[in-house]
């Protein structure tokens, strides 16, 4: 499949005329961004899931994308623990699969529970639930994390306000202007739907909607 824009955590890939959104770990987004030599068709391995409480939510179908096979089946067994959701794990997988995976086998709390968004009784439950399942992962080669801290996407999420301003039909020098005025005034925006929802409060509070 061919991609185009890349995100924080998604890629916006097109198979024949139709385009989709794939979340993929923060991590493979940075090294595909990065890249001088970007392989443009790529092979993703997928898991599609539905995302949204059954019977109280919206619904909402959902597509996960890896670079490595490996990657995608230990990301489908780390799932399975309760309270582990697809969400939370592309944020807190800070750490190479490998490290992971040999914490769970020994049962290392301290470890696990130092991984963004795990805290103590969700280690406990991670090791009680996966332990003696990760022999596999544990002696892969991995040698970068599947997902990269917040703190490492500052200029990422200001190229990806960019993008989607000019998606919106800002032109190029008015999604700028918009993108330095909002990063200035709000320093501690964690992902493109905070920055956007910022410009809307931006747009709206001028009393016409207008962007001028």
């Amino acid at each position: 499949m061919l991609y185009d824009r890349i995100g924080r955590n998604t890629l916006l890939v097109r198979v024949n005329s139709i385009s989709y959104e794939v979340l993929v770990p923060s991590g493979i987004a940075a090294r595909l961004r990065h890249e001088s030599d970007r392989k443009n068709p790529l092979t993703l391995y997928t898991i599609y899931y539905i995302d949204g409480g059954v019977g109280g939510g919206h619904l909402e179908p959902k597509l996960v994308g890896f670079l490595d096979p490996l990657d995608r089946e230990f990301f489908e067994v780390f799932t399975t623990v309760p309270g582990v959701g697809f969400m939370k794990a592309l944020k807190c997988l800070v750490r190479p699969l490998n490290e992971i995976a040999l914490a769970i086998e020994r049962g290392d709390i301290t470890f696990l529970k130092e991984l963004p968004f795990i805290g103590q009784k969700m280690a406990e439950r991670i090791v009680t639930d996966l332990r003696g399942r990760m022999a596999k992962f544990a002696l892969a080669r991995a040698e970068e994390p599947l997902s990269i801290e917040p703190e490492a996407a500052g200029p990422e999420l200001r190229a990806e306000a960019i993008q989607v301003l000019e998606q919106l039909e800002y032109s190029r020098a008015e999604a700028e202007r918009t993108a330095v005025e909002i990063f200035a005034r709000h320093r501690n925006l964690k992902n493109i739907e905070e920055f956007l929802q910022k410009v809307f409060e931006r747009v709206h509070a001028k009393g016409d909607g207008s962007r001028q």
